[in-house]
């Protein structure tokens, strides 16, 4: 299928290999194409991320950086989780609250030299920002956007194929700990983070210009055990409890009504503290909880839809599909506290008709990152 791409968008380095693997569904991410589907049956994806190992272009995963002598002090004002004592080589799984304690978004932190911090963020101008904090603050820090494309290789052989590249260095990489290291003669910081909720990687070439050879490396690695060329997976994302910034914004979440576990209300000042603060007093008002339905698949979700009880609209999910691991129908949304613990029957209301539900933990499955 041809796809007819505007030249006004952005494309990152990968973009010619993932046309060549047959890439044919984009979303726009970051004001960059990102290819999300390749024509093949979605349970061949499925089961590459699940059984051996996928590759990702999130070339349109961006990263603002910060660097300085301040640079952590600063990221520690902007973000909802306590940085203190964050060592060089360590990330950290984070929110960025608006001063109304909604959520803008949840990057992943890195700190990979000793003076910077990436936000390695989803889809929103958030480098916008923090260069408009950073100048109203006295800190010593400089705001950028790095050239920075990751790539992200996940699934359980994603080690293998990175001890193929790097030798032992990988094994003792834990979980949210990232390395500096040479792949096909280009410098790439490596993390052990990603959006699959499994074993996997994050690859972060250092420019532009080295990322395609550090691709085609990774690409001939992985051959031999089986790797796969994909989007990132969405069935599999739900089913470990993960999102993206449209859910945040879309129902303007605040930082405990989505998880307060990232929320620190006792550490130094931080953007929306105070607001999350007077939330958290009156008592959080919703919550992200997962939904399970039945063995019917339901429509492709293109936008947001209801979920009610006794007629009443309680909540909204913007996230549901099929999970090929439970063999139903699952999702992801926001709904009234009063309705929100485990085993509350709701139902959503969609394009083409109804569905019964009960509320859920997250995540529906256990996590093997």
């Amino acid at each position: 299928m041809s796809q007819t791409l505007m030249p006004n968008t952005r494309r990152s380095p990968y973009h010619a290999a993932t046309e060549a693997a047959g890439a044919v569904e984009y979303m726009v991410y970051n004001h960059m194409y990102m290819p999300m589907d390749y024509g093949r049956p979605p349970l061949d994806d499925y089961r590459a991320l699940r059984e051996a190992v996928t590759l990702w272009d999130v070339g349109a995963e961006r990263q603002v950086q910060i660097t300085g002598p301040d640079a952590v002090a600063f990221a520690d004002y902007l973000v909802t989780r306590d940085l203190t004592g964050l060592p060089a080589g360590r990330c950290r799984y984070v929110l960025v609250t608006d001063e109304s304690g909604r959520v803008i978004c949840d990057p992943v932190l890195l700190r990979p030299f000793d003076d910077t911090v990436w936000l390695s963020h989803g889809s929103v101008d958030l480098l916008l920002w923090v260069k408009g904090i950073a100048l109203h603050r006295e800190l010593r820090v400089e705001v950028s956007e790095a050239d920075v494309p990751p790539l992200q290789l996940q699934g359980p052989r994603s080690r293998e194929v990175l001890q193929r590249l790097l030798g032992a260095a990988v094994d003792g990489l834990a979980y949210y700990d990232c390395v500096k290291a040479v792949i096909a003669g280009q410098p790439v910081v490596v993390s052990r983070t990603g959006w699959s909720g499994g074993l996997g990687y994050e690859l972060y070439p250092l420019g532009s210009a080295g990322a395609p050879a550090i691709w085609d490396a990774v690409v001939e690695a992985g051959r031999p055990l089986g790797l796969l060329i994909t989007g990132p997976n969405v069935p599999h994302a739900i089913e470990s409890g993960i999102t993206d910034c449209q859910y945040y914004t879309n129902f303007e979440v605040n930082g405990l009504e989505f998880n307060p576990r990232l929320v620190d209300l006792d550490k130094a000042g931080f953007i929306g503290r105070e607001a999350l603060r007077e939330i958290a007093a009156a008592g959080v008002q919703r919550r992200t909880v997962g939904l399970l339905g039945g063995s019917e698949r339901l429509p492709r979700l293109q936008w947001a839809w209801t979920v009610h009880r006794d007629g009443d609209e309680v909540g909204r999910l913007r996230w549901a599909a099929y999970s090929p691991a439970l063999e139903r129908t699952i999702a992801i949304a926001l709904i009234d506290a009063a309705h929100a613990d485990p085993g509350h029957r709701l139902t959503v209301r969609h394009h083409e008709g109804e569905a019964e539900m009960v509320t859920a933990e997250l995540p529906f499955l256990p996590r093997d990152g």
